[in-house]
Protein backbone atom coordinates (compact mmCIF):
# COMPACT_ATOMS: atom_id res chain seq x y z
CA UNK A 1 0.00 0.00 0.00
CA UNK A 2 2.91 2.19 0.73
CA UNK A 3 4.11 1.61 -2.81
CA UNK A 4 0.74 2.61 -4.25
CA UNK A 5 0.68 5.79 -2.16
CA UNK A 6 4.20 6.70 -3.28
CA UNK A 7 3.25 5.91 -6.86
CA UNK A 8 0.17 8.10 -6.59
CA UNK A 9 2.19 10.94 -5.07
CA UNK A 10 4.83 10.59 -7.76
CA UNK A 11 2.23 10.71 -10.53
CA UNK A 12 -0.49 12.99 -9.11
CA UNK A 13 1.68 15.75 -7.59
CA UNK A 14 3.54 16.48 -10.83
CA UNK A 15 0.21 16.43 -12.70
CA UNK A 16 -1.24 18.93 -10.24
CA UNK A 17 1.85 21.15 -10.51
CA UNK A 18 1.71 21.03 -14.32
CA UNK A 19 -2.04 21.74 -14.30
CA UNK A 20 -1.62 24.73 -11.94
CA UNK A 21 1.28 26.03 -14.02
CA UNK A 22 -0.79 25.75 -17.19
CA UNK A 23 -3.76 27.44 -15.50
CA UNK A 24 -1.73 30.42 -14.27
CA UNK A 25 0.11 30.70 -17.58
CA UNK A 26 -3.22 30.81 -19.43
CA UNK A 27 -4.56 33.43 -16.99
CA UNK A 28 -1.50 35.59 -17.55
CA UNK A 29 -1.72 35.17 -21.32
CA UNK A 30 -5.46 36.05 -21.30
CA UNK A 31 -4.84 39.17 -19.17
CA UNK A 32 -2.13 40.32 -21.56
CA UNK A 33 -4.39 39.73 -24.54
CA UNK A 34 -7.24 41.63 -22.87
CA UNK A 35 -4.94 44.56 -22.10
CA UNK A 36 -3.70 44.52 -25.68
CA UNK A 37 -7.29 44.60 -27.00
CA UNK A 38 -8.20 47.47 -24.64
CA UNK A 39 -5.16 49.38 -25.79
CA UNK A 40 -6.13 48.88 -29.43
CA UNK A 41 -9.69 50.06 -28.73
CA UNK A 42 -8.42 53.14 -26.87
CA UNK A 43 -5.95 53.85 -29.64
CA UNK A 44 -8.75 53.62 -32.22
CA UNK A 45 -11.01 55.84 -30.13
CA UNK A 46 -8.28 58.45 -29.79
CA UNK A 47 -7.78 58.51 -33.55
CA UNK A 48 -11.49 59.19 -33.96
CA UNK A 49 -11.77 61.61 -31.02
CA UNK A 50 -8.73 63.76 -31.79
CA UNK A 51 -10.27 65.51 -34.81
CA UNK A 52 -13.45 66.13 -32.79
CA UNK A 53 -11.46 67.62 -29.92
CA UNK A 54 -9.46 69.83 -32.25
CA UNK A 55 -12.66 71.01 -33.91
CA UNK A 56 -14.12 71.88 -30.50
CA UNK A 57 -11.03 73.90 -29.58
CA UNK A 58 -11.18 75.69 -32.93
CA UNK A 59 -14.85 76.50 -32.44
CA UNK A 60 -14.27 77.87 -28.95
CA UNK A 61 -11.37 79.97 -30.18
CA UNK A 62 -13.64 81.37 -32.86
CA UNK A 63 -16.39 81.92 -30.29
CA UNK A 64 -14.07 83.90 -28.04
CA UNK A 65 -12.98 85.97 -31.00
CA UNK A 66 -16.53 86.62 -32.18
CA UNK A 67 -17.88 87.63 -28.77
CA UNK A 68 -14.93 89.85 -27.84
CA UNK A 69 -16.40 93.27 -27.22
CA UNK A 70 -14.25 95.15 -29.72
CA UNK A 71 -15.07 92.70 -32.54
CA UNK A 72 -18.74 92.57 -31.56
CA UNK A 73 -19.11 96.36 -31.60
CA UNK A 74 -17.42 96.62 -34.99
CA UNK A 75 -19.33 93.73 -36.57
CA UNK A 76 -22.82 94.58 -35.33
CA UNK A 77 -24.04 98.02 -36.21
CA UNK A 78 -26.95 99.67 -34.42
CA UNK A 79 -30.30 99.34 -36.17
CA UNK A 80 -31.69 102.52 -34.62
CA UNK A 81 -30.62 105.05 -32.01
CA UNK A 82 -32.01 103.21 -28.95
CA UNK A 83 -29.03 102.23 -26.78
CA UNK A 84 -31.02 99.58 -24.86
CA UNK A 85 -32.15 97.90 -28.07
CA UNK A 86 -28.55 97.88 -29.29
CA UNK A 87 -27.31 96.42 -25.99
CA UNK A 88 -29.97 93.70 -26.14
CA UNK A 89 -29.00 92.94 -29.75
CA UNK A 90 -25.38 92.50 -28.64
CA UNK A 91 -26.41 90.32 -25.70
CA UNK A 92 -28.63 88.20 -27.94
CA UNK A 93 -25.74 87.77 -30.38
CA UNK A 94 -23.44 86.60 -27.57
CA UNK A 95 -26.07 84.13 -26.35
CA UNK A 96 -26.67 82.84 -29.86
CA UNK A 97 -22.95 82.35 -30.53
CA UNK A 98 -22.52 80.64 -27.17
CA UNK A 99 -25.51 78.32 -27.52
CA UNK A 100 -24.37 77.33 -31.01
CA UNK A 101 -21.13 75.97 -29.54
CA UNK A 102 -22.20 74.76 -26.10
CA UNK A 103 -22.34 71.07 -27.04
CA UNK A 104 -18.63 71.14 -27.84
CA UNK A 105 -17.86 71.41 -24.11
CA UNK A 106 -17.78 67.62 -23.82
CA UNK A 107 -14.43 67.62 -25.63
CA UNK A 108 -12.63 70.10 -23.34
CA UNK A 109 -11.61 70.13 -19.69
CA UNK A 110 -13.80 71.60 -16.97
CA UNK A 111 -11.23 74.31 -16.25
CA UNK A 112 -11.16 75.36 -19.89
CA UNK A 113 -14.96 75.43 -20.00
CA UNK A 114 -15.07 77.56 -16.84
CA UNK A 115 -12.59 80.00 -18.40
CA UNK A 116 -14.77 80.31 -21.52
CA UNK A 117 -17.92 80.87 -19.45
CA UNK A 118 -16.04 83.42 -17.35
CA UNK A 119 -14.93 85.28 -20.49
CA UNK A 120 -18.53 85.38 -21.70
CA UNK A 121 -19.74 86.65 -18.32
CA UNK A 122 -17.08 89.35 -18.27
CA UNK A 123 -18.11 90.58 -21.71
CA UNK A 124 -21.78 90.66 -20.66
CA UNK A 125 -20.83 92.60 -17.52
CA UNK A 126 -18.88 95.08 -19.64
CA UNK A 127 -21.93 95.60 -21.85
CA UNK A 128 -24.14 96.26 -18.83
CA UNK A 129 -21.52 98.60 -17.38
CA UNK A 130 -21.28 100.46 -20.68
CA UNK A 131 -25.07 100.80 -20.92
CA UNK A 132 -25.17 102.44 -17.50
CA UNK A 133 -22.66 105.18 -18.24
CA UNK A 134 -23.97 108.74 -18.41
CA UNK A 135 -22.04 109.59 -21.57
CA UNK A 136 -23.85 106.83 -23.45
CA UNK A 137 -26.98 108.55 -24.74
CA UNK A 138 -27.77 106.54 -27.87
CA UNK A 139 -26.67 103.45 -29.79
CA UNK A 140 -23.95 105.30 -31.70
CA UNK A 141 -22.37 106.66 -28.53
CA UNK A 142 -22.72 103.20 -26.95
CA UNK A 143 -20.68 101.80 -29.80
CA UNK A 144 -18.07 104.58 -29.89
CA UNK A 145 -17.50 104.70 -26.14
CA UNK A 146 -17.43 100.90 -26.00
CA UNK A 147 -14.71 100.78 -28.66
CA UNK A 148 -12.69 103.42 -26.82
CA UNK A 149 -13.11 101.89 -23.39
CA UNK A 150 -12.90 98.21 -24.30
CA UNK A 151 -10.79 98.43 -27.45
CA UNK A 152 -8.44 95.65 -26.41
CA UNK A 153 -9.06 92.00 -25.69
CA UNK A 154 -10.22 91.43 -22.11
CA UNK A 155 -7.99 89.52 -19.74
CA UNK A 156 -10.65 86.85 -19.17
CA UNK A 157 -10.80 86.32 -22.92
CA UNK A 158 -7.00 85.98 -23.02
CA UNK A 159 -7.07 83.52 -20.11
CA UNK A 160 -9.65 81.36 -21.89
CA UNK A 161 -7.62 81.43 -25.11
CA UNK A 162 -4.52 80.48 -23.11
CA UNK A 163 -6.39 77.47 -21.64
CA UNK A 164 -7.31 76.39 -25.15
CA UNK A 165 -3.75 76.70 -26.44
CA UNK A 166 -2.41 74.77 -23.43
CA UNK A 167 -4.87 71.92 -23.85
CA UNK A 168 -4.26 71.65 -27.57
CA UNK A 169 -0.52 71.55 -26.86
CA UNK A 170 -1.05 68.65 -24.46
CA UNK A 171 -2.76 66.62 -27.19
CA UNK A 172 0.48 66.32 -29.15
Amino acid sequence: MNINFNLVVLVVVPCIVVALGAYFSMQLMLKKELLKQRFEVLKGNQKEALPLKLQAYERFTLLLDRISLQKLLVRITPVDSDKEAYKHLLLATIDQEFEHNTTQQIYISDDCWKAIVSAKSTIISQLHQLGGEEAVINASSFREIGLQKFGSVSSSNQIAQSFIRTEVGELF
